[in-house]
């Protein structure tokens, strides 16, 4: 009986968790951060501009990116994240003059976003962190005071950076293994869902996990 009762307890709070995280989930910054501009650049794309789509994409996160700031004073994560492909993308098809460049460009990006993650952890700050008080997900550490000064609270996102750190690399070798020895549709397809869902995935995990960790601590 006690089995039963723990177990419906725990459900319980995995609901409450999921509740609270899709509340909290920033749904408008993500459809335009990181929706518009992937689908803007697939779009072209489709109808053989790939450089025209990766320009416009580019043009699009640099904007959302400005005017969030300027408006809001904070800053749009997705379009943060969504950046550096787009500039890869515009890059690469400028030098190799290949339509088929987009194809490697994820890899890049992930391997970019993982060495970002873990150069992090040598700073005071890691990168989630600074990402986190940026769009406002949680009070600048300086307002926090001794809290925000705490071991507790700083492993927290020295752990999350990791994390983060580590699922980017793994992307990485991921893609290059399955574009090397898949077929092409199913390298697409595990492209397209390391891309956009895995980011939407990390923000969520990421809205989760310090508090988690702060309290089990």
């Amino acid at each position: 009986m006690n089995q039963w009762s723990d177990l419906s307890e725990n459900l319980a709070i995995l609901v409450s968790e999921a509740e609270l995280m899709r509340q909290r989930f920033p749904w408008k910054q993500f459809a335009i951060g990181a929706l518009t501009p992937g689908l803007i650049f697939y779009l072209f794309h489709h109808f053989e501009q790939p450089l025209v789509g990766a320009l416009l994409a580019a043009g699009w996160s640099a904007a959302v990116i400005l005017v969030t700031h300027l408006a809001l004073k904070k800053i749009n994560l997705f379009a943060v994240l969504s950046l550096p492909l787009t500039f890869i993308e515009v890059v690469g098809l400028l030098i190799t003059l290949n339509p088929e460049f987009y194809l490697t460009t994820a890899a890049i990006d992930h391997v970019l976003w993982g060495l970002i993650c873990f150069g992090s952890l040598f700073i005071y700050r890691p990168l989630i962190l600074v990402f986190a008080e940026a769009v406002g997900g949680i009070p600048k550490t300086e307002e926090l005071g001794e809290f925000g000064q705490s071991q507790e609270f700083r492993s927290a996102w020295i752990i999350l950076t990791a994390i983060w750190g580590i699922v980017h690399l793994m992307a990485a070798a991921i893609l290059i293994a399955s574009q090397i020895w898949l077929p092409l549709e199913l390298f697409l397809v595990i492209r397209s869902a390391l891309s956009t869902p895995l980011l939407a995935v990390l923000i969520a995990f990421s809205f989760w996990f310090p508090r988690w960790y702060m309290n089990r601590s």
